[in-house]
């Protein structure tokens, strides 16, 4: 008999221990585990399994590896076998909750959720939908790697295509982990253990795992079959990419950090190829988490503590703090520290693990060493332990063995003997991912003309493209929507009545930018934004052609080898049609001027893609052709009757979807309306129609506070003012004095340069003119080919409306009351000017409702609803956008991009809030449902129409900044759009020099692609007069310090200037002539002037700033060390942070963050919102004046407030004794209209230095505190 060698001892006996500690507790008929045997013995938890199958799937490549006879061989088969069995034993769970899947691939509801633990005997549910927290993505997302891994290695676990079908869908499931928040690794959600849901970065690195090893393995089957292969969306990967980089090392809103990070930093989800984010997320867990025994799980865990009362299951906030420094300590998280170690190769670390976790092991009475759940502090020893952390001895506690440590107690030993390399046990190479990150290579362009006479033009600009009917045959051009439809057949399977991909998801661009091989055809998808008009945004040429910049910028930060299918390089097409190149409107002068400015837009863009570079982006510009042997190619296969219908599903890819391509902004352009009854130019009765049209404008104003609303009349200057908004331009106007205007009531006619937002520093800004001419119709409407009204489109800018607007005369409600409908239809009927029009039909929308039938028509209805669809179409085509923005808000028309644009802001940790600030604001902090997402607007605009489409564009515009420029956002943590608009609008009056009223109107006249440049330039800090004086690009800054430069140099000139002026005046002495004073006043009025310039430059900071929410650089950490010192806590804006929240929350918990946020934005006025942000900063940073030299007071909390009246004192009382222009306002006893009663000139006094705010806040707290 041959003897075993010293190894196949070796690797017997950890078998033998995986025998009596894991397989032994294995059900015979189902293969599952079920670990619990005292309080749950038939329940078998998904994400315990696949670890135990991780320890089987382990043995079985040792002993393939380290076999010395055909035993051994026999060995690893039943092991393997084993194995397979458990994993098609959970997937048969899963599937019989088939049902649940397709639910909650449209909804994403927990209660549809899958369960977290099944029956080890009879694969069936154990506990209720609602009676447990089933919604564990990383479960579900761990099970599809360990699949994926297995599959990789040789093993067999899906069988047949119905569970290829179901595979695929359970990829549909968790592909929009990065925005569905679920109750996590340790199933209770909030550390409160209140059952509510979080966005856990944990979950989200698991399912990027999951999805990129799906996409690597191949054909399930592993024969090369057709139609086993999995497909997965790469624009998901880089979803969960962009979140985890945003959120590691923390966790979630109530963790700061968790030791379950360290399954997604390394084995085995290798999620993360930052390497100094991985170094990070290690060390921030070995810091505050890392014991004796194992790590915590999260800060102020109370599980199995001795102080956590077992009767019930949550906690009361105020007692978390009572867990601290006794959080029990998990053995299982030294092993996944030793596997981090052995996968770093470095040898000190994999010691030092390997020698505590022998330390922790609990050997029974027969000698098997076993991993117990947890260490606890006993009763006697919690005071010693809160006294001195880590100093008292701990008991085991729990299960024991523990089936998940035990688990990867038996992998560790099998890597420590050397039997198993860690290479062996991640077949897909996922751990190189952080070692081998390779940098962007260029984006592949083609360009596309869809018609000869589109071609010809582009070859007169020196553009020579290909027509999309010059391709060669086995290419085929198709749009978007047609891989929408081919992905929502993929999974279909009648057997188990699933479906495939949603058809409402969005695809994007990383999955448009590859071939698609059907059968001997490559098909080319055009990018989303190409495939139809979205919104009313897309009429807007610049922001097609911005669009673009932006796309081609994202798709060559982000396209990496992790993320694409195939191998190659992307490929973007686009295609240009005649709509985006010339105009045809009703105006041969306004046609020639707008077809020129198109036809400029849309070759400069072009231009600078065949340059080889568009903001910022490397690409190189071929035709289709050039590139087939470069590009990526995915091959997409059916495996059900395939042969039969071939051309079936080639016809499917093929087929136009007749509706998307009337709305699609790429098709060629309408006929001209054929109008029938001859009509007036204009309305006949002037005086009806003007009692109608201020009616209609007095509704039309933003309401941009509650107390406005529901008055029955327009935002006034007043109002303006009392929100702090605009200020003049040269500080010689207020806002309650008129702007005189041309004789027509148009505002002083500039011309402002603004720049693409993703172009920025990379190109000279565009002269465009304020007033922006109308674009050309680029498809053909329903209202052309056969609408009721007869409308002559012009030109017309914002005169009629500025012109009502500035009408003081109020309209009687009883002549409003005896004006009936047939005299308004028939104003309707005389009138062709689409003012008027839109006028009339909003009258009759608010009198009578939108479902009233008007009786336009014989023989059919025609409701006001319909009448306003057709000015909004119109209006569309005109590109008036104010009217655009009315009937849209009127139509409660929701932007397709919003959810996405939402998503893309929460997932970063941006928060939102909607409505009317401080009063009637909803915040929205984690994300929503499409329809969640309708309902917070309807409530936040109920009656505001405007603001509801002007809200809902400026939330795209911010989601668009935040994921080109991430960097502008960094100091940003919610996001208040009812603030955003208020600067909008005080921006818009300084600029252009208007009232607060025109401003306002103006506002909603501007083009989106205006809208976005001031938003940009706001986020960036600076000044939009700066961006119009052209000159280079300048790298974009933030907050104060993109303001340094810009303060020194005026500084500099204020300084010159009074020098200049005290010298003239001490020469000129007391013996001047008339002529010479005269002379004098002069230069003095001009120096004034331009010193009026400069007045303001902070008091703007602040403003945009706090409209914007910023805050410093670790300020909310720095106010909880604050609370944590005072008994009383802080009070602000007579709201107190009380002591108690750091009791409840730790130190960087994002929940005590939204807890701050709730206070401040009680603050209706954002310069004194960032006063108060100084102060508290300020109090938190002099830790020595608020403990060793000064009385703390016990009976009171720090009023923020009174100590800035005090600061605002000291300043007026400095600034007279010095006769500054303090002197002008407050220092004369009386108060200026700074917010809150502070004076202008401290608002407008730079943070730092000898005069600045820090130095009397300083002041004021020394007198407070001393």
């Amino acid at each position: 008999m041959r003897a075993r060698s010293g190894s196949g001892v070796r690797l017997d006996r950890i078998l033998f221990l995986a025998e009596q500690t894991i397989i032994k507790h294995q059900d015979p008929v189902t293969a599952l585990f079920a670990n619990q045997s005292d309080t749950s013995p038939d329940h078998a938890w998904v994400r315990d399994n696949v670890y135990a199958a991780h320890a089987l799937w382990a043995l079985y490549r040792a002993f393939q590896k380290s076999a010395d006879f055909d035993e051994d061989m026999v060995k690893a088969n039943e092991l393997g076998m084993t194995c397979v069995k458990l994993m098609q034993s959970l997937l048969e769970c899963m599937m019989r909750q088939a049902d649940k899947v397709e639910e909650f691939k449209k909804h994403q509801r927990a209660l549809d959720s899958l369960h977290a633990k099944y029956s080890a005997r009879k694969k069936l549910s154990v506990v209720g939908d609602s009676e447990w927290g089933h919604l564990q993505l990383d479960a579900t997302s761990l099970f599809l790697l360990t699949l994926a891994q297995m599959t990789a290695s040789g093993l067999q676990v899906v069988r047949n295509f119905d569970e290829v079908a179901f595979i695929q869908n359970l990829v549909w499931y968790i592909e929009t982990g990065y925005r569905t928040p679920d109750f996590g690794v340790w199933e209770r959600g909030d550390k409160t253990n209140q059952g509510i849901r979080e966005l856990n970065a944990s979950s989200i690195g698991m399912v990027k795992a999951a999805l990129q090893a799906l996409n690597s393995v191949g054909d399930l089957f592993g024969d090369g079959s057709k139609g086993s292969v999995i497909h997965v969306m790469p624009d998901e990967i880089e979803q969960c990419t962009a979140v985890l980089e945003s959120m590691l090392p923390r966790e979630s809103f109530s963790k700061e950090t968790d030791a379950a990070l360290l399954t997604i930093i390394s084995y085995p989800g290798f999620a993360v190829e930052d390497s100094e984010l991985i170094e990070a997320t290690r060390e921030t867990i070995i810091n505050s988490l890392y014991g004796k025994y194992g790590c915590k799980r999260f800060l102020r865990d109370g599980y199995k503590t001795v102080l956590e009362d077992p009767s019930r299951l949550y906690y009361n906030k105020s007692e978390l703090q009572q867990f601290e420094d006794i959080e029990c300590e998990w053995p299982v998280f030294v092993c996944f520290l030793l596997l981090d170690a052995m996968y770093r190769k470095d040898e000190s670390d994999v010691e030092r693990y390997w020698r505590q976790l022998d330390e922790v092991l609990v050997v029974c009475p027969q000698g098997f060493r076993y991993v117990p759940e947890l260490y606890k502090v006993e009763r006697e020893n919690v005071s010693g332990e809160k006294a001195h952390r880590g100093s008292q001895p701990r008991s085991y506690d729990g299960p024991t063995p523990y089936l998940w440590a035990q688990s990867l107690y038996v992998i560790c030993s099998l890597l420590y003997e050397g039997f198993l390399l860690p290479s062996e046990l991640d077949p897909l190479s996922r751990r190189m991912a952080a070692n081998e990150r390779k940098a962007p290579c260029e984006v592949q362009v083609s360009i596309l003309a869809d018609s000869m006479e589109v071609q010809e033009e582009l070859r007169q600009n020196g553009i020579h493209v290909q027509r999309v009917d010059e391709l060669d045959e086995v290419f085929c051009v198709r749009p978007a929507s047609a891989l929408a439809a081919t992905l929502a057949k993929l999974g279909e399977c009648s057997k188990l009545s699933m479906t495939g991909r949603p058809l409402e998801r969005d695809v994007g661009i990383l999955s448009t930018s590859r071939l698609y091989q059907v059968g001997k055809k490559f098909v080319i998808f055009t990018p989303q934004f190409m495939d139809r008009s979205r919104s009313h945004l897309m009429y807007d040429i610049r922001i097609l052609m911005d669009e673009w910049s932006s796309e081609l910028t994202y798709l060559y930060d982000a396209w990496r080898p992790r993320v694409q299918i195939a191998a190659g390089r992307a490929l973007v097409v686009l295609v240009v049609n005649k709509g985006m190149l010339s105009s045809e409107s009703h105006s041969s002068i306004a046609n020639l001027s707008m077809t020129r400015h198109m036809k400029s837009t849309v070759t400069g863009t072009i231009k600078k893609i065949n340059n080889g570079y568009i903001g910022g982006a490397r690409v190189v510009m071929k035709n289709v052709s050039d590139f087939f042997r470069t590009t990526a190619v995915n091959k997409l296969e059916f495996h059900d009757d395939w042969d039969e219908n071939r051309e079936e599903r080639i016809q499917l890819l093929a087929r136009e979807d007749k509706s998307n391509e009337k709305a699609s902004v790429n098709v060629p352009k309408g006929q001209k309306s054929k109008g029938g009854i001859r009509r007036g130019e204009s309305v006949k009765d002037r005086s009806a129609y003007s009692f109608v049209h201020k009616a209609s404008m007095r509704h039309r104003s933003i309401v941009l506070d509650s107390n406005d609303a529901g008055k029955d009349t327009t935002l006034n200057d007043e109002n303006l003012v009392q929100l702090r908004l605009a200020f003049s331009r040269g500080g010689k106007a207020s806002l309650d004095t008129p702007i005189p205007h041309s004789p027509d009531n148009r505002p002083p006619s500039r011309t402002v340069a603004f720049i693409s937002p993703s172009a920025l520093n990379r190109s000279s800004p565009i002269s465009i003119p304020t007033s922006p001419p109308s674009l050309p119709v680029l498809h053909e409407s329903p209202i052309q080919r056969g609408g009721v009204l007869h409308t002559t489109l012009k030109n017309t800018g914002s005169a009629s409306s500025l012109e009502g607007m500035s009408s003081s005369v109020r309209l009687e409600h009883s002549q409003l009351e005896e004006m009936g409908v047939g005299e308004v239809v028939e104003m309707l009927r005389d009138t062709s000017d689409l003012e008027e029009q839109t006028t009339l039909v909003h009258y009759l929308w608010m009198k009578f409702g939108a479902d009233y039938d008007t009786e336009m028509e014989e023989g059919r209805a025609v409701t006001v609803r319909d009448l306003m669809e057709e000015v909004y179409d119109k209006a569309c085509e005109s590109r008036e956008w104010s009217l655009i923005r009315l009937t849209s808000g009127l139509l409660r028309k929701r932007l397709d991009e919003l959810p996405k644009a939402v998503t893309h802001l929460l997932v970063r940790q941006k928060q939102l809030t909607v409505g009317m600030p401080s009063k009637k604001e909803e915040a929205t902090t984690c994300p929503k449902t499409n329809e969640e997402l309708k309902d917070i607007m309807y409530r936040a605009y109920a009656d505001d129409p405007n603001a509801f489409t002007l809200s809902q564009e400026i939330i795209v515009y911010l989601g668009s900044l935040v994921r080109t420029e991430p960097k502008l956002f960094t100091e940003v943590f919610r996001l208040r759009v009812g603030l955003i608009i208020q600067v909008l609008a005080s921006e818009l009056a300084r600029l252009r020099d208007l009232s607060a009223a025109d401003a306002l109107q103006n506002l909603l006249t501007i083009s989106p692609f205006e809208m976005k440049s001031m938003l940009f330039l706001l986020l960036s800090g600076r000044l939009l007069e700066d961006a119009s004086e052209g000159g280079e690009g300048k790298s974009a800054r933030t907050g104060i310090g993109s303001f340094r430069k810009q303060i020194e140099e005026r500084k500099s000139m204020r300084k010159s200037m009074r020098t200049e002026k005290r010298e003239e005046s001490k020469e000129s002495g007391s013996s001047k002539s008339m002529e010479e004073s005269g002379e004098e006043s002069e230069e003095s009025g001009e120096s004034g002037e331009s010193e009026e310039e400069v007045f303001g430059i902070w008091l703007r900071h602040r403003r945009i700033d706090g409209a914007l929410n910023r805050v410093p650089p670790n300020f909310y950490a720095t106010l909880w060390d604050t609370l944590h010192r005072l008994p009383q806590g802080v009070r602000v804006n007579g709201i107190t942070l009380h002591w108690g929240l750091t009791q409840e929350m730790t130190r960087r918990e994002i929940k005590f963050a939204l807890q701050v946020e709730e206070v401040l934005n009680q603050i209706p006025e954002p310069e004194y919102r960032e006063l108060v942000i100084e102060t508290i900063y300020l109090v938190g940073r002099l830790e020595k004046l608020t403990t060793e030299y000064s009385t703390i007071p016990s009976d009171r909390p720090i009023d923020i407030d009174n100590i800035i009246q005090r600061a605002n004192a000291i300043f007026v009382d400095q600034n007279r004794q010095m006769e500054t222009e303090v002197l002008d306002c407050c220092g004369t006893g009386v108060k200026c209209d700074g917010a809150r009663g502070i004076c202008k000139h401290l608002y407008d006094s730079a943070p730092a230095g000898e005069y600045g705010t820090s130095h009397y806040i300083i002041k004021s707290l020394c007198s407070f505190f001393m």
